[in-house]
């Protein structure tokens, strides 16, 4: 049974916490134009990231979360970006939004569904998608998981933006039979010399091997054409970006 996780404690900071989409982005978009997709649906689009990024470049993207608080910075951010875009609150296992070239489902977003709702979104991926369509999603590897697992409590993110001082600290589990990791994080946030604010969340992930989502992906009517690092490379950390194309 997976624990959920509730964005909208730290939304304002998320893009800060989570940095480092810019190679995400880079292989999507060099997927999309290798592939010739330009019509996309993010359909775990958070605050924008890759929303935003691919419209920049020309694509016709749509964007939908199942969290109002993401939504709701994602459409401030293409509005002070003058961008049209349409985001939407949805569900990537029931949502109907059309017919496009391309679904992707970034940050891990797959790992927040228990296995059977991860197969009931692939087949609700595949009915928004047209023939011979690109799903695109990326999810932490089980295999290097269980060799590289980080067994103590260890400091995930320190920064300063201007006057705030934010430090997320980890002491996760796994349970490496299943496959499913125990998150246990606290995040400190001060702002100049005031008190600092602590936030303390838990929640669990669901991660795969690259043969589970291979295997997965073909019971619900798709092929794998490519996994691969989370910017294209050999896969050898601890990602893997899976590209699969509808049957």
């Amino acid at each position: 049974m997976t624990l959920p996780h509730d964005y909208s404690k730290l939304v304002e900071y998320y893009e800060v916490l989570e940095e480092g989409g810019a190679d995400r982005n880079s292989f999507l978009e060099k997927i999309l134009k290798n592939y010739k997709a330009n019509k996309v649906l993010d359909f775990t689009c958070g605050t924008g990231v890759q929303t935003l990024w691919l419209t920049k470049k020309g694509y016709n993207v749509i964007g939908s979360d199942i969290s109002s608080a993401m939504l709701k910075i994602a459409k401030q951010k293409a509005k002070d970006a003058k961008l049209n875009v349409k985001f939407y609150k949805g569900d990537m296992r029931s949502s109907k939004f059309g017919t496009f070239d391309a679904v992707i489902t970034i940050f891990n977003a797959i790992g927040h569904l228990s296995k059977p709702d991860f197969e009931k979104t692939i087949r609700n991926i595949g009915n928004n998608l047209k023939k011979d369509g690109l799903y695109i999603f990326d999810i932490f590897d089980l295999e290097y998981m269980k060799k590289n697992f980080i067994t103590y409590k260890f400091f995930d993110v320190a920064k300063e933006i201007k006057d705030t001082k934010l430090v997320r600290t980890n002491n996760n589990r796994l349970d490496k039979e299943n496959g499913l990791m125990l998150i246990n994080q606290e995040t400190f946030i001060q702002e100049g010399l005031s008190k600092p604010k602590v936030f303390k969340e838990r929640w669990t992930m669901q991660i795969y091997s690259k043969a589970q989502l291979r295997d997965m992906l073909k019971k619900n009517g798709f092929e794998v054409i490519g996994q691969y690092g989370i910017d294209g490379s050999k896969i050898k950390g601890m990602y893997i970006l899976t590209v699969a194309r509808k049957r």
